[in-house]
């Protein structure tokens, strides 16, 4: 057993003896090395070298300090390689994997050296004296593994179940054998905890990449509205279970909804996250008024404040069940390129409707498994042929092979990991067509014309190119043989390549 001594030498930075300040002084010459190195080389040199000098430090503050420098010192490059991977095609190509694989390894060898600080606070005598330490500790341990997880959502990656386990564990940690709620010092531990839970609930998969730092922005400000404790018959009595969330600390992911957890699901020990404040936050912003100051203030747009409030509610479910079946497609992505797709290559593979195809390839297809099918939409698994940067809310058109079929969709789901690459796509009308759309004198603009929507109402649907319309605005549909007179309506969904618009009939 470690002498009291040994112990306050390990805690407190005076008394040090003159091989522990060289061995510092040697970590912080091995920092001022990396200067003017990539920033896959300064990830790669930290990972190897500067880190496991830092962990090898016997005083926990110096420990701390060195890490808080090379946290600083990294952040440039980290933010190099999440560009990176936001502006990746999919699946992600050699260098792309690599440059991910060590950016995570090192955030979770940073995670694993501020949890080893708050483990020898919290298993020494003096843990009081130094709770300022251990507070400090947790709370970058957390940001740590939440990057971890935020750089895997780059990619349509899962986060692994490890790292939800740390999570738990290190909130755990902080709050103690008391269970009482974080506040003062310790309320960054637990607004660091529910921005990550809540980032999970949004389900950034079904969300384009491009937006992955506006939702990560939204979520971390709408954390503070957030409540946690524990499962109690009496805490959940009198709440309904829209926007609620189970979580077991001993399993592996954010949590499940209340509203779809499984009747014979354990709950004892389990902690119960309410969000019907976030919900109400996120709705203050939806029915904001121009030029009035709310709190908190989100600076995102009304289709992804919707999407975020559908999905934090805990109603984000699917419509029917899916049969599974396993032929192949050809799927083309983009708006323009599905355009083109459109125009003149409606037609199959066969033999016989060669003399009809457009042959003049201007888009780029791949091979998709179409690994099952609902009635509103198809899951689809990579199979090989064009690399694209494939985002959710992106307009695809999807052919199946011995069929003259085409199944215009928007991407609502991705997930990617090393061995495969899928895709959930959510089938926008069972019938369309490309128009050309007159406004006045303005020039004829090409567009998708969705006949029937029947995931939205009893209207039809107008898909364009982003800033071609206002909603409010008169057009004329041409079909082939007949024109139709609308008003674009409600903006449905808006992305950086496209825009959905309801089409409303004009008033009289």
């Amino acid at each position: 057993m470690e002498s009291p001594l040994q112990l306050l030498r390990e805690l407190f930075p005076f008394g040090q003896s003159a091989a522990e300040q060289k061995s510092a002084a040697a970590v912080r010459g091995l920092m001022e090395t990396i200067t003017g190195l990539s920033p896959l080389e300064i990830i790669a040199k930290l990972a190897s070298s500067v880190l496991p000098g830092i962990n090898a430090q016997p005083n926990l503050q110096t420990r701390f300090k060195l890490l808080e420098d090379a946290r600083l010192e990294v952040e440039e490059s980290l933010t190099v390689i999440e560009k990176l991977l936001c502006g990746a095609v999919l699946p992600l190509p050699l260098n792309a994997s690599a440059s991910a694989l060590q950016a995570d390894n090192l955030l979770k060898g940073m995670a694993a050296a501020y949890t080893g600080i708050a483990r020898s606070i919290k298993k020494s005598h003096f843990n009081e004296s130094l709770n300022h330490l251990l507070h400090r500790s947790v709370q970058r341990a957390m940001a740590m593994i939440a990057r971890r997880q935020l750089l895997a959502y780059r990619a349509y990656a899962a986060p692994s179940s490890s790292s939800w386990l740390a999570l738990h564990e290190l909130y755990q940690l902080a709050r103690g054998q008391l269970s009482n709620p974080l506040n003062g010092e310790t309320a960054p531990i637990e607004h660091e905890y529910l921005g990550a839970l809540l980032f999970a609930y949004i389900e950034p998969t079904k969300l384009p990449r491009a937006e992955i730092d506006t939702i990560n922005t939204c979520t971390r400000q709408l954390a503070a509205y957030a409540l946690v404790g524990e499962f109690t018959a009496e805490a959940s009595n009198g709440k309904t279970a829209e926007a609620m969330y189970l979580v077991r600390p001993d399993e592996g992911n954010p949590g499940h909804p209340m509203m779809r957890l499984p009747s014979a699901a354990p709950i004892f020990g389990s902690l119960l996250i309410d969000c019907s404040q976030v919900v109400a936050a996120i709705d203050r912003n939806i029915t904001r008024r121009p030029g009035k100051t709310i709190d908190p203030d989100l600076q995102a747009t009304p289709a992804l404040l919707q999407a975020l409030r559908i999905a934090i509610s805990g109603k984000s479910a699917r419509r029917f069940s899916r049969t599974r079946f396993r032929p192949r497609g050809d799927l083309v992505s983009g708006f323009g390129a599905v355009l083109r797709f459109l125009d003149g290559n409606t037609f199959s593979r066969r033999s016989v409707d060669a003399a009809s195809r457009y042959d003049g390839r201007d888009y780029a297809s791949s091979e998709w498994a179409m690994v099952d099918e609902s009635p509103d939409g198809f899951l689809l698994r990579f199979i090989k042929g064009e690399k694209r940067n494939l985002g959710a809310g992106e307009l695809v058109a999807l052919q199946p092979r011995e069929s003259s079929r085409i199944h215009v969709c928007l991407v609502r789901r991705i997930s990617s990991s090393q061995i495969r690459l899928e895709v959930g796509l959510q089938l926008m009308s069972p019938q369309v067509s490309v128009v050309d759309i007159a406004t006045g004198d303005a020039a004829e603009q090409r567009a998708v014309f969705l006949h029937s929507l029947p995931a939205y109402g009893k209207f039809s649907g107008l898909i364009t190119a982003p800033g071609a319309y206002q909603t409010g605005q008169r057009i004329m549909v041409k079909l082939p043989g007949r024109s139709l007179h609308r008003q674009i309506g409600t903006c449905m969904e808006a992305n950086e390549g496209l825009e959905f618009f309801a089409l409303d009939l004009p008033p009289d």
